[in-house]
């Protein structure tokens, strides 16, 4: 009860009041914003170790870090562009593991919503449930919520349900995440991560 209290609270003073935040960058978590780069955190030795090879040949790439230094997030996932070698961050994303337990963050989910939505004083729009583009067989899911920026920039709250091929192939666990998206991402998605 109290690690969950904690989780809420940091995530209420790492993402300031939508109604001032006109910019995505405003927002925070862990302290690092979108088009920070992620060398002012992190040498480019940890970065290169922790590319993630989900999209070869593609426009950006995933580093996944866990640290000791984050408070509320087990692991981040941070979305550079390929053969940028500032490391400029486009999209943040704070992991939350719930392996096998998908009801389970789909209420804390909720309970984060709940807390954001009366801080921030903006409802968030109920995006559903939808198969993850990753996933050519349709049976991995998200379950997202988000705010969204005229820009296209947007935060998001989402569940990840993984089938266990997924699992292997990508080395990632059902979690919950909370994610700080720019336009550029989101267009770079919504094409198909070409």
């Amino acid at each position: 009860m109290i690690k969950r209290f904690l989780i809420i609270l940091v995530l209420i003073i790492n993402l300031p009041n939508l109604s001032i935040a006109d910019d995505i960058r405003d927002f925070q978590i862990e302290g690092i914003s979108i088009g920070d780069s992620l060398l002012d955190y992190f040498g480019e030795e940890k970065i290169i170790k922790s590319k993630r090879r989900v999209f070869e040949h593609k426009s950006f790439y995933i580093v996944s870090i866990a640290d000791s230094k984050f408070i509320t997030y087990e692991g981040i996932d941070f979305y550079l562009k390929t053969n940028d070698k500032k490391y400029i961050i486009y999209a943040i994303n704070g992991l939350i593991s719930y392996p096998d337990r998908i009801k389970e963050c789909t209420k804390k989910k909720a309970e984060i919503l709940i807390e954001l939505e009366k801080s921030l004083d903006k409802k968030f729009y109920d995006a559903g449930t939808f198969p993850h583009k990753l996933d050519k067989s349709g049976l991995s899911k998200q379950i997202q919520s988000a705010y969204e920026f005229s820009s296209g920039a947007n935060v998001r709250v989402e569940c990840y349900d993984w089938t266990n091929k997924m699992k292997k192939k990508f080395n990632v666990e059902d979690n919950l995440s909370i994610g700080i998206l720019s336009s550029e991402i989101q267009e770079w998605i919504d094409n198909g991560y070409k």
